[in-house]
């Protein structure tokens, strides 16, 4: 079993609203008094919902419908089992809480990698700062502030990975970010 840490924004948020929502009571009059039971229920937390830059689409949304349609012309499909990331930074991705995606031919090597990640631009600026370290390069193509995985990362492929407005995207390669549907 993987155990997700959620960041401490929505871990302080969730722990507040279980702090409210603990508090509310029945308005009887008469004071109420909790009893131990032999069985206790465990009680959900409460996760709020994202908004904004932080809610993801599922996998089927994150392209535009032209690069959907694309890749099913090209016999990719969606994996819906066991899709296995694409290299070491997917990989971090992914135990923070991103969206994965990947694409895949049957008896074939054709596959298209896609991560989605909400985070502010601090967690953002932390990762930025180990790429270049890895061998990342800056091209700015095609999206100002894209890196591009060194080219030894993967024979066949070279993944980019860009933040915007609070949401970091990693691709299989570059192009593909002209294809994500919120970067349209």
């Amino acid at each position: 079993m993987t155990l997700r840490i959620l960041p401490r924004a929505l871990t302080a948020t969730a722990g507040l609203a279980l702090l409210l929502l603990s508090g509310c009571t029945a308005t009887t009059g008469a004071p109420t008094t909790a009893s131990p039971s032999a069985e206790s229920t465990p009680v959900a937390e409460a996760t709020p919902a994202p908004t904004g830059a932080a809610a993801e689409p599922g996998c089927d949304a994150v392209f535009t419908e032209a690069e959907n349609a694309e890749l099913a012309a090209d016999g990719l499909a969606l994996e819906t089992e066991s899709p296995f990331p694409l290299g070491p930074v997917m990989v971090d991705l992914i135990d923070d809480g991103a969206l994965d995606c990947q694409w895949s031919k049957p008896q074939s090597d054709s596959a298209v990698w896609f991560a989605q990640l909400a985070e502010d631009d601090a967690a953002w600026s932390a990762r930025a700062v180990e790429l270049p370290a890895a061998g990342w390069t800056v091209s700015d193509d095609p999206i100002a502030g894209t890196m591009l995985a060194p080219a030894d990362y993967d024979a066949n492929y070279q993944p980019s990975i860009v933040h915007v407005d609070g949401v970091t995207y990693f691709v299989s390669y570059a192009t593909l970010l002209d294809s994500v549907a919120a970067l349209q």
